[in-house]
């Protein structure tokens, strides 16, 4: 019994010293795949953050790195330990699972992709102004799946990343090319000094840009009856504003309107 003993243990211990190398290998391997795979992490993530200037896309994508190392590693280490049956089956499970997934999330996964490239050639940054597809406004947020803008009204627009990618995309080179209008109707006496005072009351707010490009223009555009039509157009100084334009808008028109009431002039919208 004790001899049988003996005998089991010489074999297993024969077999564990014939194994010893490919288990040192094996978990060699896999301590080497964790190290390069943490380390390709910090390089991705510090490089994409350079290009994106976005901590959550970088981030995102040096945890991609990292993932794909990692897997890598991990069978590589299976492989060396003989192990290569269970190996084949993660690989063929993770093969089976991106199919099943990017099949039921077809359109996840396509703004995920345009959210990539968008992240990496970064045709715009938030507070640039932009226009997709009759969308146009101002950037205001930029997740892998999606572009959130704020249109001149004031609405907050969710634009798909593949949306982008699929169709001609502006940016305008100045955010400020955004200008406002809002036009009042005034009677034909009180037209000239209305102009005056409303130009006065317009050059009083600070978030109006008030400059030789961008000035403050009061037109008369046309007569009709006993009233002329007068158009006004400015443009918001967007370095020193960031309240919602339509808001401000509407503020400002309420401005004028009160200063033309206070001086008695006759006026309708």
């Amino acid at each position: 019994m004790f001899d049988k003993f003996l005998q089991t243990f010489h074999l297993s211990l024969h077999g564990f010293i014939a194994y010893l190398p490919a288990l040192i290998g094996g978990i060699a391997c896999f301590i080497a795949a964790l190290f390069i795979a943490n380390f390709l992490s910090k390089i991705v993530s510090k490089y994409s953050l350079r290009r994106t200037k976005d901590p959550l896309i970088a981030n995102f994508i040096g945890k991609i790195v990292w993932a794909v190392f990692f897997i890598l590693g991990t069978v590589l280490a299976l492989g060396i330990l003989g192990l290569g049956t269970i190996s084949n089956k993660i690989l063929a499970g993770a093969g089976i699972t991106t199919f099943v997934v990017g099949f039921a999330l077809k359109d996840i996964g396509e703004n995920f992709l345009a959210g990539l490239i968008l992240a990496f050639s970064r045709p715009y940054h938030v507070g640039s102004l932009i226009e997709c597809e009759e969308v146009k406004g101002i950037v205001r947020d930029m997740t892998l799946r999606q572009t959130t803008v704020e249109s001149d009204e004031g609405k907050i627009i969710l634009i798909p990343n593949s949306m982008i990618i699929k169709n001609p995309l502006s940016r305008y080179k100045d955010i400020n090319e955004l200008s406002q209008t809002f036009s009042i109707n005034i009677a034909t006496g009180d037209a000239p000094k209305a102009i005056q005072l409303i130009r006065d009351t317009m050059h009083s707010f600070d978030h109006i840009l008030q400059t030789p490009e961008k000035p403050v223009k009061v037109i008369a555009e046309a007569l009709n009856g006993d009233k002329v039509k007068v158009t006004v157009v400015f443009w918001f100084d967007t370095v020193n504003f960031k309240f919602s334009f339509s808001e401000k808008k509407s503020e400002i028109m309420l401005a004028v309107f009160e200063k033309l009431r206070e001086a008695d002039y006759s006026f309708s919208g």
